[in-house]
């Protein structure tokens, strides 16, 4: 059945596209814990990246035996949904180390 094909197409290039984003998540979560005023360049890395997959996918979809649409959507969401997830997680670890850090600092002060 074409229908159920295209869907594991989307399944794939979504599993795909998620492990993309949780690359990019582990990336950026070292830059943020050990190399903090290199963040901003990892950001400009972990993009192209995405954008890179998403215009893969694009330009082979064509070889695959799925739909181009099912290869893109379930490629682009899965670089897309989990990343949301990681950069809630991220913005939860900067800020307790940025807690952790002001502690620290009344302790000194203190």
């Amino acid at each position: 059945d074409a229908m159920q094909s295209d869907l594991f197409g989307a399944a794939l290039f979504f599993i795909i596209g998620a492990v993309i984003a949780f690359g990019n998540f582990k990336l950026s979560e070292f830059f943020l814990k050990n190399k903090k005023d290199k963040f901003s360049s990892v950001t400009v890395i972990r993009q192209t990246v995405q954008v890179a997959y998403i215009l893969i996918l694009f330009f082979t979809a064509k070889y695959t035996p799925w739909d181009r649409l099912y290869v893109l959507i379930g490629g682009a969401s899965g670089v897309t949904l989990p990343m949301i997830v990681f950069t809630f997680l991220l913005l939860k670890t900067n800020k307790k180390e940025d807690e952790d850090n002001t502690v620290k600092e009344d302790e000194n002060n203190g």
